[in-house]
């Protein structure tokens, strides 16, 4: 299986805006919505864990929702930096994946990704 850490635990303090950057709407969309479509819309992905800053958690399980993104298996909490976020969303991983799995890890606030980059990633981490 291949699952995808999304990381989203960042408050954006230097974005000088009242909600975190991954939840600042472009097009009336948060960026993170974006970035989950991406992953969601890829056949090789099998499920995403989002490690989400403190207090956004039921607003990404809300927008996650309403975008139909069902990949999502995991909200958890985000940590100091983003070694920290990717630990804790790995921990919540660790009786799920098995030898040939593979985890690729991202940033919320980078939504253009595209099919061919989450494609290559998978077949070298092969």
């Amino acid at each position: 299986m291949n699952f995808a850490v999304i990381l989203a635990g960042g408050s954006g303090l230097r974005t000088q805006q009242s909600v975190p950057k991954q939840f600042i709407s472009i097009y009336e969309k948060p960026i993170i919505i974006y970035t989950l479509e991406a992953f969601q819309k890829h056949d090789s992905i099998d499920g995403i864990v989002v490690s989400c800053i403190d207090g956004w958690q039921d607003v990404l399980k809300g927008y996650a929702s309403a975008a139909g993104i069902t990949k999502l298996k995991r909200i958890v909490d985000g940590g100091g930096n983003g070694q920290s976020s990717a630990r804790n969303a790995l921990l919540a991983l660790e009786n799920v994946c098995g030898g040939e799995d593979i985890v690729v890890i991202h940033d919320a606030v980078r939504p253009m990704i595209s099919q061919k980059i989450i494609s290559d990633c998978i077949e070298k981490a092969k």
